[in-house]
């Protein structure tokens, strides 16, 4: 088991008020957007949110670590792919709280989904213990994951 602590590093810039613009990237600058406000929160709209991104990291996480685990498994899994949807609500201090996530892996299968029923449950559920970011949020977010399979 590893001791050594993993440090990751992005870089945000802000430019104007409720209205303006952010880029933010890593350090590798293998990733790299542009951010605002959501119009649903006030500000303009037409770029990625925090709330956005947030929910993308939650789905990322969980996919890569859902891949490792079926994969361990030795699952005969062609393709996973993930929906995630936040709900955001305002709180007592006038500001706004993320309340829950909803995941909802969806899982494409060589061969009988249905003779491996019980491991991609297992598999589902061994994910949600290990992803880094669904154990981050746990006992402030509501967090669901919602499977499907098909052949």
């Amino acid at each position: 088991m590893q001791t050594m602590a993993h440090v990751y590093r992005v870089q945000g810039t802000w430019q104007g008020g409720m209205h303006g613009k952010g880029d933010i990237q890593n350090e590798e600058r293998s990733f790299r957007t542009e951010f605002g406000v959501s119009e649903d929160l006030g500000g303009v709209g037409g770029a990625t949110n925090p709330e956005e991104m947030f929910l993308a990291s939650a789905c990322s996480c969980y996919l890569v670590t859902l891949a490792m685990t079926v994969e361990k498994m030795r699952l005969p899994v062609r393709r996973l792919q993930c929906t995630a949807e936040g709900r955001i609500t305002p709180d007592q201090e006038g500001g706004y709280h993320l309340k829950e996530i909803v995941l909802q892996p969806h899982f494409e299968m060589e061969g009988d989904p249905k003779a491996h029923d019980q491991a991609i449950m297992r598999a589902v559920k061994l994910a949600e213990q290990r992803c880094i970011i669904s154990r981050a949020v746990k006992g402030t977010v509501t967090y669901q994951i919602q499977p499907s399979i098909k052949s």
